[in-house]
């Protein structure tokens, strides 16, 4: 059991390093166009788009991808909180 809930965890890193990855490549034109940048906007739409819907852009700051980030950082803490308990 342990052993799966420590591939959650290192799915849910995954997909946090792909947001951060994805949002570091909109300050680069063109980058989230290319093929690369595509395949990163499916896999982070996942999370993103569904809080897309509760969450409007500020302006032209999207918010969507921090409030994401805490998300995910929060699924973490409780699969290490579930964890520590089956030990």
């Amino acid at each position: 059991m342990l052993t799966i809930l420590g591939l959650l965890n290192l799915l849910l890193r995954a997909l946090e390093f792909i947001i951060v990855i994805w949002v570091l490549m909109s300050w680069l034109p063109g980058a989230q166009q290319s093929s690369l940048g595509q395949l990163l906007g499916r896999i982070s739409g996942l999370i993103l788009n569904p809080l897309r819907r509760f969450i409007p852009a500020i302006g032209i700051i999207d918010l969507t991808p921090l409030v994401g980030l805490i998300l995910l950082q929060a699924a973490e803490m409780g699969l290490q909180a579930i964890a520590r308990t089956m030990i």
